[in-house]
């Protein structure tokens, strides 16, 4: 047998810990077959050779909690990110210049602002999105999603009356002086407005390009956390494509919730269990949502928020969720949880415990996401329990300030714990929940090992781990998150060459620097699906 491919001239940093290093590998109908000294035996007359030019090679990345199909959506919304628009008069110019663009009536839909990176530190109102756009209806979503902004012809197209009640989970702000709408929609109040929906094709067509994106970050695999019945389809259809090359794990929405349609009731009778699918494209569970943001101050914290009375939101009760849980495991359904604050995460916790015994939960390694502010008590349910931690640890980079300031200080400083889930053995995968923040790993890495924010601030150091424990995070654990250790997560022979070369070596850069590192090269299953620049001289020998 002779190799497909030889990489060579590289350190190749494989996070397997029977061999930690290797400087080639070969590859064989997409998997890995030797490593150095083994390597030259597979050489053959049509085997090709890739100088690495001495960069450092680490494992794919796997994104293990991410809504790709919405951060392609909105490929095709306005963008109102503070890095585009950082004040709220840019914002509102670039509604104005979209309703020039679009027939009167055509609703305007964008994503991205924040409030606590708005020069103005506020959001846009209800009045000054209806002066800019006074014929179309416009609903801005804040970058956690959980909150939105819109205008009062919003209201009118939706059937939204002046005075509207608050539904279960969410809420209708008003200004606290005048008592009127603000224009600010959070939660399940969202799901209120009749916004219009991209067509299959459309999202397939923007998934395609969004793939591009992910490339670039180094990302191969990716957990898709809100599936719903229109991304079953579009994944479908892209299966089918020899260019849709990632690799994607599907989490099923569970409850209706947040204007989305949740798929517990047909999945159960359909009698579809985690695991359903191939390497490729598979189903991991159900997943269901208990709280906000901290950004939107709609977590459910145990202590207000700073400065504030309200402790967050919750979306369901505890009776409600335990029967949720108990059915999906009867049902041999792994469950993933959004828990944020303490509240959340003690509620996920009960319901986790009362559906079945330990050793069965440890063997369906159930899922609490972002698992923010979990507390000494809750860290060792977890570990008793096998429970993952799908943390959100690159929130601490791009949206940190928001925690700073609506956490205080020193709550702030044991959010995302990853050296107490180091502590008890809980297997804590890293992400970006983007589009809620960058997709970019590396900033995730970057604050687990630094814990510092976009601004420079930091929340501490207690909670910070080594640049090691930092990539496994994208790496092992995240595969084991996944149920995908025998196949992804490390270069080891058997698993698919799924790799990243990179322009710096992250084990001989100052912290600081972890966060600039590029992706040079990415490579799925022995091919090349993304190479920054051809100057770097990776050819075919």
């Amino acid at each position: 047998m002779y190799a497909d491919l030889i990489l060579y001239n590289s350190v190749i940093y494989t996070m397997d810990d029977l061999r930690p290093t290797a400087s080639k590998v070969a590859i064989k109908d997409g998997k890995i077959i030797a490593f150095d000294q083994k390597v030259d035996q597979y050489w053959g007359p049509y085997t090709r050779k890739m100088d690495i030019k001495g960069k450092p090679i680490l494992p794919g990345l796997i994104e293990s909690h991410a809504h790709p199909l919405d951060y392609a959506a909105n490929l095709l919304k306005l963008d109102v990110r503070a890095e585009v628009a950082p004040t709220i008069s840019s914002i509102l110019t670039a509604v104005s210049k979209k309703a020039e663009e679009l027939p009167d009536g055509e609703w305007i839909l964008g994503m991205g602002w924040d409030d606590s990176k708005i020069e103005e530190k506020r959001f846009p109102t209800m009045q000054e999105l209806s002066e800019a756009a006074p014929h179309h209806p416009v609903f801005l979503k804040r970058t956690c999603i959980h909150n939105a902004v819109a205008n009062q012809k919003a209201f009118e197209k939706s059937g939204i009356s002046e005075d509207p009640a608050d539904p279960d989970g969410g809420h209708f702000h008003r200004d606290p002086d005048t008592g009127e709408l603000s224009g600010l929609i959070q939660e399940n109040a969202m799901s209120e407005f009749a916004i219009p929906k991209l067509t299959a094709d459309q999202l397939r067509q923007a998934m395609l390009e969004a793939q591009k994106h992910f490339y670039e970050w180094g990302i191969t695999t990716v957990h898709d956390m809100a599936v719903k019945k229109e991304e079953m389809v579009v994944y479908q259809q892209l299966q089918k494509q020899k260019d849709f090359r990632l690799k994607v794990r599907l989490w099923l929405w569970a409850v209706s919730q947040m204007g989305w349609r949740g798929m517990e009731n047909e999945v159960l009778a359909l009698g579809i269990g985690s695991g359903y699918g191939n390497d490729h494209l598979n189903i991991q569970g159900l997943k269901y949502m208990l709280d906000g943001s901290v950004g939107g101050k709609t977590a459910a914290l145990l202590f207000p928020y700073e400065n504030e009375e309200s402790c967050g939101l919750l979306y369901m009760a505890q009776d409600q969720l335990r029967s949720h849980v108990t059915e999906a495991v009867k049902n041999n359904l792994r469950v993933s949880i959004h828990g944020i604050g303490e509240r959340a995460i003690d509620m996920a916790l009960e319901a986790i415990e009362q559906a079945a015994t330990l050793e069965q939960s440890k063997h369906m390694r159930h899922r609490i996401e972002h698992c923010a502010l979990a507390t000494e008590d809750h860290l060792q349910r977890m570990s008793a329990r096998g429970i993952i931690a799908a943390s959100s640890v690159g929130f601490i980079y791009s949206i940190g300030d928001s925690y700073l300031k609506n956490l205080g200080q020193k709550r702030a400083e044991r959010v995302f714990p990853h050296s107490s889930f180091k502590k008890y053995g809980i297997k804590a995968p890293g992400n970006s929940d983007m589009p809620v923040c960058p997709g970019n790993p590396f900033y995730g890495i970057y604050a687990a090992v630094t814990r510092k924010t976009m601004s420079g601030q930091q929340l501490g150091t207690k909670e910070a781990i080594s640049v090691q424990d930092a990539i496994k995070a994208y790496t092992v654990d995240a595969a084991y998150s996944g149920f995908d250790e025998e196949i992804i997560g490390s270069l080891t022979v058997g698993k698919y060459a799924d790799l990243i070369v990179l322009n710096q070596d992250p084990f001989a850069l100052q912290p600081d620097q972890l966060r600039d590192i590029q992706v040079l090269l990415t490579m799925i299953e022995g091919e090349v699906v993304f190479q920054r620049t051809r100057k770097e001289g990776y050819v075919y020998v």
